[in-house]
């Protein structure tokens, strides 16, 4: 047997299964207050016992753990989507991955007008612009031709 096909198995179940508590948690009646939240590892944690009183006042403050591991993977899938339409061939000479995280309608004019921005230097600078930085909002609804450029 491939111990490492098990050992995905096992990450898989626990995940699983902390959605499914995360889950149950939600659908708990109001009167009882009990707060999971998933951390890194994709377990459960349980702490309203030592912060009862604090949670019970800021329990709608705080955002949704499965909404939260959601929005991480999100962001995370979305670097990566850009990452690779950015890539100057085929993508990034037409600048799909400026329309992807959004611009004016003149910059895919300019990128294939300069043959790619300069024959693919344009793109291929905005590929390593995307890997190299963990968060690619400031990258959203840029502007100007040079996204890295403020």
């Amino acid at each position: 047997m491939n111990i490492g096909c098990f050992s995905k198995k096992i990450k898989m179940s626990k995940k699983l299964i902390s959605i499914l508590f995360g889950l149950l948690a939600l659908n708990l009646s109001s009167s009882s207050t009990v707060c999971l939240y998933i951390d890194s590892n994709y377990s459960a944690i349980n702490d309203c016992y030592s912060q009862h009183i604090e949670l019970k006042s800021t329990n709608f403050n705080r955002p949704n753990p499965i909404f939260q591991l959601f929005r991480f993977k999100q962001k995370r899938n979305k670097r990566i989507t850009a990452a690779a339409l950015a890539f100057p061939f085929p993508f990034g000479i037409v600048a799909l991955h400026r329309i992807y995280l959004g611009c004016q309608p003149h910059v895919p004019v300019v990128y294939i007008g300069s043959f790619g921005g300069v024959f693919g230097v344009l793109p291929f600078i905005d590929f390593v612009f995307l890997l190299s930085d963990k968060d690619i909002e400031k990258y959203n609804n840029k502007p100007g031709v040079f996204m890295w450029a403020d």
